[in-house]
This record gives structure tokens, sequence and C-alpha cells, in this order.
């Protein structure tokens, strides 16, 4: 449904930003965790259709949920690597959060039964997809799960590498687009990025695989 897709939209362009932004020239002030985390809490308190689900995201947002307001926070230049990792786990513990309490307010309208257990098995990811990602007490392992979320919201990798040139800052005597207009163009600019790395993904691997079968074939002649 469309809420599954959202979430996949936003891991996958939590993963962007690790992976792509060195790529950036100019306009840096539009590459830093702060930036890409206000353009999509604004993206869902203005498009995403579930009332009660935005009404949620904005307040924890707002409130610095999950302790955002300090995790974000980069120096102006050359932001150490390990700080662009914390707006994809931050979104992960997000959602995680929300996948909680859906169970839980399943379970208080008396729809279920094993409360601790379907609880437990509402945090993603599960031990039988990624063993490492707790260990022995139970406890998150944070470069696991990160490893994790590359391998499903960002396969093989940055394939073909290429800079992005973003637009200068706009003279102050020009005319500064709208509100929506801008969120609009911010968003586009984070979808437009991660379809064409994943298009050059796609294209790579068929490519690959065409000519590995190729190769198997005459391997067999």
């Amino acid at each position: 449904g469309y809420s599954c897709g959202l979430w996949s939209l936003l891991h996958i362009i939590s993963i962007g930003v690790i992976e792509r932004h060195r790529a950036v020239l100019g306009a840096q002030d539009m590459v830093s965790l702060k930036f890409v985390a206000n353009t999509v809490r604004n993206y869902i308190e203005q498009f995403f259709g579930c009332e009660q689900c935005t009404d949620y995201f904005v307040a924890m947002f707002d409130g610095c949920g999950f302790d955002h307001c300090r995790r974000f926070k980069q120096p102006g230049k050359l932001p150490p690597p390990e700080s662009w990792e914390e707006f994809a786990l931050w979104l992960w513990e997000v959602h995680n959060d929300v996948n909680v309490k859906l169970v839980e307010a399943e379970l208080t309208r008396g729809r279920g039964s094993s409360s601790e257990r379907k609880i437990a098995l509402a945090a993603w990811p599960p031990a039988d997809q990624c063993p490492t990602c707790r260990d022995a007490k139970g406890k998150w392992d944070k470069d696991a799960i990160l490893g994790h979320l590359k391998k499903e919201y960002w396969p093989g990798g940055v394939q073909n590498f290429r800079f992005i040139v973003l637009k200068r800052k706009e003279n102050h005597h020009e005319e500064k687009p709208g509100f929506f207009a801008g969120l609009l163009e911010n968003l586009f600019f984070l979808i437009f990025s991660v379809s064409t790395v994943l298009w050059c993904t796609r294209t790579y691997y068929v490519s690959f695989a065409g000519r590995r079968r190729k190769r198997n074939h005459h391997d067999y002649v």
C-alpha cells in the first residue's frame, strides 16, 4: 500500500544521504541531515493522507523525538563520516516505534493475543533476516542494522558515481519560491537522485547477468 511504499522511499533517501552526499557540488547547506530531515517532515505534513499518522510524526519530530535535534547537528565544514549515518538510524528507530504502536493499538482493541510476542515481532528486522542485528542479550547492533538497511534499500552500492551540481544560493533581491514550490523542488531532487542511481544499478546488473550467461554458454560448448 501507499504507507509501505512511502516508508521504503524514505529509507532509500536516508541511505542515499550516506552514499551520495560527497557527490554534491555547490549549495552545501542543502546537503545536511537537518535539511533532509526537515524536507521529509514537511512532505509528510502536507501530503500524507493519514491524518492521525501525520499528527503523530509531526508532533514527534517537532519535539526532537528520538533525540534528533542533537543527533543531526553537523559542523559546517567536513562533518565526520559517521555523522551521515544518523538520519538512516533515526528513521529506522521511528519506523520500528510506529510498528510497535500499531500492534499495541490492535491488541488494545482486543484483536490479538500473546501481546509480548507480537510486540517483539513488530520490530524490524527479525532475527531470521538479520541474525547479527541483535547481540546475545537482545540489544540492537547499530553497525549491523546500518549494513542491513544498505543491503535492503541500496543493493550493490553506487555503480555509476557522478557529481551532482546544485543551484547556487539565490540573490537576496530575487523573489524566493513559495513554501510548497520549495518543498516539492527539494523532494523532487531527492527522489530524482535516488531513482537515477537505482536505474544505473539495475542497468549494470542486467548487463552483468547477460555477459555472465553468455560466458557460461561458451564454457559448455
